[in-house]
């Protein structure tokens, strides 16, 4: 008669607190985790899906770990979308030019920076149209900067050094941020008449002359605007608005 092989079962020590162990990830990749790089994926996801749609647990997915080491590293959602928020600023103040006292110049070329800047984030451009939350100050460390405060002083020196009041100033910061939004939005959705020109062209042609007779005039130069024209006249029209304060 065979011998019964005998089976010793061991009770496992509860976990200890603190840093999750390296066996809580698929592929023993927990050394490469880090929040910069946590941060760094969330950033590149989002040139190809809004910001919005990113999830900690499709973050796991990207680095083959457990969500919960997101967690470790990021914290809760709202962490991980400041620190989005606080690289997109960053990275845009870097792009911003000096300035130089002639607060037109400055805005219209801040304004051109800004816009390349969000067609190259459509994702983050996106979800500061429809998210009130960290669009100016960010969840950061005692050793971190908010560089949403650090822009916000930026375009406010370029309009104070023009003269401007400081009510003048909260007011521009705000119209010119909200045209920003839109015209950057349009873009990367695509909702430019350009963009479907002929579609809109030829709805317009079908239309009866004496019926619609305005709409028949208009109707084919709009079905051309594109985006570079829509932002260039909008700009213009906001600062010879801003222009006519200082008379």
């Amino acid at each position: 008669m065979a011998k019964q092989a005998t089976v010793q079962t061991v009770e496992e020590s509860p976990r200890p607190r603190g840093r999750p162990r390296k066996t809580d990830s698929a592929i023993g990749s927990e050394a490469e985790l880090t929040k910069s790089a946590i941060i760094d994926k969330a950033i590149a996801l989002a040139r190809q899906m809004p910001l919005s749609d990113i999830s900690m647990v499709q973050l796991a997915r990207e680095f083959d770990v457990a969500p919960g080491l997101i967690h470790y590293y990021i914290g809760n959602r709202d962490n991980l979308i400041s620190g989005v928020l606080n690289y997109y600023y960053g990275d845009r103040v870097r792009r911003l030019p000096a300035l130089t006292g002639h607060w037109r110049n400055d805005v219209e070329k801040m304004a051109n920076v800004l816009l390349a800047h969000a067609t190259d984030h459509p994702g983050i451009a996106q979800y500061i149209a429809s998210h009130n939350r960290f669009r100016l100050f960010q969840q950061v460390g005692g050793n971190e900067t908010d560089y949403g405060v650090v822009y916000f002083d930026y375009v406010a020196q370029a309009f104070l050094q023009g003269g401007f009041k400081p009510k003048q100033v909260a007011l521009a910061f705000h119209l010119l941020m909200q045209f920003l939004v839109a015209s950057s939005t349009a873009q990367a959705s695509r909702q430019l008449p350009a963009d479907h020109k002929e579609f809109i062209k030829a709805k317009f042609e079908e239309l009866d002359s004496a019926k619609y007779p305005a709409a028949k005039k208009v109707g084919v130069p709009f079905s051309s605007l594109d985006s570079k024209q829509a932002f260039e006249a909008g700009l213009k029209l906001l600062l010879d608005g801003f222009a006519q304060w200082l008379k």
